[in-house]
């Protein structure tokens, strides 16, 4: 699990969020509301994918509208690598929120991490947690 995930608020524009993407070198970007809790996970290919025409609207184009229709699954931090699992499988998502008890964001859990602990890389249970520091919001 990644502690401190890349973050953008719900209502910062499709270019932040692919600014904060490109700046963090990551592939997942969290959308948090005005608390803290994950709305959602975009990814530098469904941002690529939706990117509107017109040289501004990348600018105007609220982060959030990118989630509709879309499921928003999470995992709580006390669930175990096989329940995370599943809500992946279910939700046919390569990334999950990890939420504290209230809702709000605690980590990220990807792909990556199930491969990291296939290849022996998480020996003392679930995915290891990064350094990473937060990247604030947008």
């Amino acid at each position: 699990m990644t502690r401190f995930p890349a973050t953008v608020h719900q209502s910062a524009s499709m270019w932040t969020a692919w600014d904060r993407l490109q700046g963090t070198r990551t592939q997942h970007l969290v959308v948090v509301d005005d608390r803290q809790r994950p709305i959602g996970v975009l990814d530098d290919r469904t941002i690529a994918l939706e990117w509107p025409p017109g040289p501004m609207g990348a600018r105007r184009a609220p982060v959030h509208t990118l989630l509709r229709d879309r499921l928003r699954p999470r995992v709580r931090g006390a669930d175990d690598v096989a329940a995370v699992a599943r809500t992946m499988l279910g939700a046919r998502a390569d990334a999950v929120p990890v939420v504290d008890r209230d809702g709000r964001l605690f980590g990220l859990v990807t792909l990556w991490h199930f491969a990291d602990l296939a290849a022996g890389g998480g020996r003392q249970g679930p995915p290891g947690g990064s350094a990473a520091r937060p990247t604030g919001e947008g």
